[in-house]
């Protein structure tokens, strides 16, 4: 027959390999909000790369353009 000293037993194990179900969702609650905090700031740098890359590519085509100029004619 199973006794409480089995059963005891068995949760102590059951604990230390499985998660219960409030500890799951408060873990599931920190990493959608760390997910959350991080698309933010993807955002964000993904917007100032935009600005870069436009910035980059006007300079270079100014550079390029001047190049030509001078190779083509005066």
């Amino acid at each position: 027959m199973i006794d409480k000293q089995d059963l005891t037993d068995l949760q102590d194990r059951f604990d230390l390999r499985y998660v219960k179900r409030e500890e799951c969702e408060d873990n599931r609650g920190e990493i959608m909000l760390n997910l959350h905090r991080d698309d933010k700031r993807l955002a964000v740098i993904e917007q100032q790369q935009k600005i870069n890359n436009w910035l980059t590519l006007a300079i270079a085509s100014g550079i390029i353009a001047l190049v030509i100029k001078v190779f083509v004619g005066g």
